[in-house]
């Protein structure tokens, strides 16, 4: 299951890094979070997962969509002429590469080891722990971090909204 989540997370990011289309790539970062989100549930750490879906997922990546819907400044670029020899090549490479990675984490000693001693799974997160951590180990982050986000906010109505 490892595997795959992160298959998911690192194809999401890939082309979320090589898409020249804003709204494609902005759904590619959608894929990546969803990756994440899955890496967590195999953590144990469902909260995490589901605070990654809702916020990341839901909140941050409607708003940078809106913001890009809304700017459109973005012009497309001529399209250019189809290298088939060079894309070949790369496909071959990215294969050959691909496999002889997987042969060697498959075939690792390492990873034999950390399967054969791999023990009982972590205690699962919970609200509560998360809540006891915020607000009494990391609540001057959390108080700064609230602060941050509010002068963002006021900062963008301040940049929507000149006639203020």
């Amino acid at each position: 299951m490892f595997l795959i989540f992160a298959l998911i997370t690192l194809l999401g990011a890939l082309s979320l890094a090589f898409h020249r289309n804003l709204v494609v790539a902005g759904l590619c970062l959608v894929l990546t979070f969803f990756g994440v989100a899955g890496l967590f549930l195999l953590l144990a750490n469902p909260v995490a997962a589901a605070l990654q879906v809702i916020v990341y997922s839901g909140a941050i990546v409607v708003l940078l969509l809106f913001v890009i819907m809304m700017l459109n400044s973005h012009q497309e670029e001529a399209a250019q002429g189809p290298h088939r020899l060079q894309r070949g090549g790369a496909v071959l490479v990215a294969v050959v590469l691909g496999g002889g990675a997987l042969k060697l984490v498959l075939g690792s000693p390492l990873l034999r080891k950390l399967n054969a001693a791999a023990g009982p799974l972590p205690e699962a997160m919970n609200l509560e722990r998360l809540g006891q951590s915020l607000f009494q180990e990391h609540l001057l982050a959390f108080e700064i971090v609230g602060l941050l986000l509010l002068a963002v906010m006021v900062g963008a109505v301040a940049l929507v909204k000149r006639d203020l």
